[in-house]
């Protein structure tokens, strides 16, 4: 029995970093499409150059949220 409740237990522990994961995934997508958004703003329109400066900094502060959500991930598997 206790043999078990042990691999229960286990299972029970990796579902939740499953879960925790698939939260974090979410949170990258979400991220990667606000870049995509501005990447095709700047497609799109005539962009100033005081705007360019600000949405590369957006884009690089996006990045830079990315890589450390997806190395939070990778601590979870």
């Amino acid at each position: 029995m206790k043999e078990q409740e042990h691999a229960k237990k286990e299972l029970q522990e990796q579902l939740e970093r499953v879960k925790q994961r698939l939260q974090i995934l979410d949170m990258i997508e979400e991220k990667l499409l606000q870049m995509k958004g501005l990447a095709q703003w700047v497609a799109n329109e005539n962009v100033t150059d005081e705007e360019m400066q600000k949405i590369d900094k957006n884009v690089k502060d996006l990045e830079e949220q990315v890589r450390l959500l997806d190395s939070e991930s990778t601590k979870l598997s």
